[in-house]
């Protein structure tokens, strides 16, 4: 059961995702839907793609899981200032699906296209009394530009954790030799999240590039399932993973965003160091252990439970 103890009571926890939307933050989306007991709002931010093809995916699939009515969707940072706006539209496609769009019902495309978006400087998390009704965990996805914003939009104390899919420390970057994505897209919004003393686990690349899904199993969920998202999942999904045939020699791909998720549900799953996290402006991550930390970051674990997980929620 996902409780805290806030404000002295015990009280459900809820759970903001803050993402760039790219193929593989639709499988995550997809997943959390499954397995989160209550998502209250997804906000975006550039990062594979740029903001506003972010928020038209997230639209979208929360148009086909059908949680138009439940889940509030945020427009949030397209760039950071004095920093040249990073994106990887050829990795995850002009659309940030893998081309998947061109095959969407063009009828869903139109509804999605009027859905009213506000911008999270305009949000708000309050009761009408002021005090927050739930407590919250952050999940980022993308670039953390967004994530102080949100911790004091929420009220740092209302936050019972914060999950980064960012850094790598003992691999090898995936946008420099000494970057992953993440992290050199906004070294300083990670670093002031970092700063903020709210608990925060750090899910690197150490830990992703452990766990991979293969074309053979999305194939075989997009021929057994007869839903919207999984075809659209399955049709990104294949673009993706030529990219990754021909730059990691793997058929297949990582699927970073949806171990973040689970390592989010299930920590206990995973093995963690804790320590003192920095950053540079080149977006190299180190780390320096410290028990007294407020941050953790995960390094393996059950990565078979990872893979079956996986598996199950795809079968």
């Amino acid at each position: 059961m996902n409780n805290t103890i806030a404000h002295g009571r015990m009280t459900a926890v809820t759970y903001h995702i803050d993402t760039d939307m790219g193929v593989d933050d639709s499988l995550a989306l997809m997943v959390a839907d499954a397995l989160l007991p209550d998502i209250s709002a997804i906000s975006c931010v550039f990062g594979n793609v740029p903001a506003a093809i972010a928020i038209r995916n997230v639209l979208l699939v929360r148009e086909l899981l059908g949680r138009s009515s439940r889940w509030r969707v945020l427009g949030g940072a397209d760039g950071v200032a004095n920093r040249e706006q990073l994106n990887v539209r050829h990795v995850h496609g002009d659309d940030g699906l893998g081309g998947a769009t061109r095959n969407v019902d063009p009828a869903i495309l139109e509804r999605i296209s009027h859905a009213k978006i506000a911008n999270l400087e305009d949000a708000r998390f309050d009761s009408a009394d002021g005090k927050p009704k739930q407590a919250v965990t952050i999940i980022g996805l993308g670039p953390a530009t967004n994530i102080p914003k949100l911790v004091a939009l929420y009220g740092s104390t209302n936050v019972v954790k914060i999950v980064l899919m960012a850094g790598s420390f003992f691999d090898i970057g995936n946008i420099t030799p000494d970057a992953e994505f993440n992290a050199l897209a906004d070294p300083d919004g990670l670093k002031e999240t970092l700063e903020i003393g709210v608990p925060v686990t750090m899910v690197p690349l150490d830990v992703c590039r452990k766990v991979q899904l293969s074309r053979t199993a999305m194939q075989d969920y997009g021929r057994k399932s007869k839903a919207a998202i999984a075809k659209l999942l399955t049709d990104a999904h294949m673009t993706y993973m030529d990219f990754y045939q021909d730059w990691e020699g793997i058929d297949g791909c990582f699927p970073h965003d949806t171990v973040t998720v689970l390592a989010t549900v299930h920590p206990e799953h995973f093995f963690s160091l804790r320590g003192v996290v920095t950053i540079d402006r080149t977006g190299r991550t180190t780390f320096e252990r410290d028990e007294n930390s407020h941050v953790e970051i995960f390094t393996g674990g059950n990565l078979k439970w990872v893979r079956e997980t996986i598996k199950t929620l795809l079968s």
